[in-house]
């Protein structure tokens, strides 16, 4: 049973990017954003189809699936309602309920993280927290579908316009059932922030109570999101056009999200994170701080070859090679300080070999060298036990 709906999931979420690719004038080049959230519904598949009880995986596949229908629907209602009035059936219904898909897809990705990644909440108060959190995300779910309140229309998302055009909600509830939900319309505001901010406090609640697979688990987790929160953050920071281009590879890094949850559970190559944020943290400083040299050489060497040359190619040439000359220093730099602020017992080592070595070249008594080596290795592998073993001359 789990496999079939698995297959659905998987089906559905394909079907509807179809749909997106169909209209594709609607999207644009943020075609990127439906094609981004495709690996959420496959990775939920995927976690449904092999481990159905864990609650993480229909979460994921039901996530992915109502960012789709936001994109697709939302693509729907403009095409029926605004590019080909009249022509298409559904439109009012499509935009209603497009409008009212973000919420409970952003909700079940917070609930996502308060049950990553064993599938157990962290109980004890926790557990109403969890409860309470469903019911607002089912609440908001519903004001959002049957509160008596005018729609707007999605325009082009190209446009990053609004179409400034209106329609009554289709599924408005009226009556005692309209009035309730009118008033509990506004809790979809006021409760937005805390809900998104539950799921990260959870994941450092669990990180702190955690043994160290588990660590390893969540670390996978932050990593992806990481990424693509560093992009999108850079995106608002750089100037326009690197902006697009930052912002659409934040989207694009969504799709990291899935795949890290699916390692992450299956344990496959679960230690690996580590050597990820280590090469992160190097080569993305060492490229910034190329690229900083690199543009800074440029204006500096302008400044001083204006007199002599009125173009430009002397000094890029010239920041060329000064920033690759810099590149190995500058890693190996950055690399010693990563190692001594998050790497330290890496950075430990490393010193006690150098040291070690410098002991080595001096020392010729064997019994004070075996000495040294016992406690080199006590130092930098820390057994609980060691000890040395040399062959006797025949």
């Amino acid at each position: 049973m789990s496999r079939v709906a698995a297959a659905l999931v998987a089906f559905a979420a394909v079907a509807l990017l179809i749909v997106d690719v169909v209209l594709v004038d609607y999207f644009g080049p943020l075609i990127v954003l439906p094609t981004a959230v495709l690996p959420l519904a496959l990775g939920g598949a995927l976690l449904i189809a092999r481990i159905p009880r864990n609650p993480v995986g229909w979460l994921l596949g039901l996530s992915g699936l109502l960012f789709a229908l936001t994109f697709t629907l939302g693509a729907y209602g403009w095409a029926a309602l605004i590019r080909e009035s009249g022509r298409l059936p559904g439109g009012e219904l499509a935009s209603a309920i497009a409008s009212a898909s973000f919420p409970p897809a952003l909700g079940c990705a917070v609930l996502l993280l308060l049950f990553f990644p064993s599938g157990r909440g962290l109980g004890g108060r926790w557990t109403w927290l969890e409860r309470a959190l469903i019911l607002i995300v089912v609440t908001i779910t519903a004001t959002g579908l049957f509160n008596d309140a005018p729609i707007e229309l999605s325009a082009p998302l190209v446009t990053g316009a609004s179409s400034g055009r209106f329609i009554p909600n289709p599924l408005a509830l009226h009556g005692p059932l309209g009035a309730l939900v009118a008033a509990l319309a506004p809790l979809g505001g006021s409760a937005s922030i805390p809900v998104v901010l539950i799921g990260p406090l959870s994941l450092l609640v669990r990180y702190r109570r955690s043994a160290a697979i588990e660590r390893e688990q969540i670390k996978w987790l932050a990593y992806s999101g990481a990424i693509s929160l560093g992009l999108l953050v850079a995106s608002s920071l750089a100037p326009a056009e690197l902006s697009n281009w930052l912002w659409g590879a934040g989207a694009v890094a969504l799709g990291l999200f899935p795949i890290a949850i699916a390692v992450a559970i299956f344990r496959y190559r679960l230690y690996d994170i580590d050597v990820l944020i280590n090469r992160t943290l190097v080569y993305g400083a060492t490229t910034g701080a190329i690229a900083i040299a690199f543009f800074a050489g440029i204006v500096v060497l302008q400044a001083v070859l204006r007199p002599f040359t009125s173009g430009s190619e002397l000094a890029v040439a010239a920041s060329t090679l000064v920033s690759f000359a810099l590149f190995q220093p500058l890693r190996r730099r950055i690399q010693a300080g990563v190692d001594r602020r998050f790497y330290r017992s890496r950075y430990d080592a490393a010193r006690t070999l150098d040291a070690f070595s410098v002991r080595l070249r001096d020392e010729i008594d064997l019994d004070a060298l075996q000495a040294e080596l016992i406690r080199a290795v006590g130092d930098t592998l820390q057994p609980t036990h060691a000890s040395l073993w040399l062959r006797g001359r025949n």
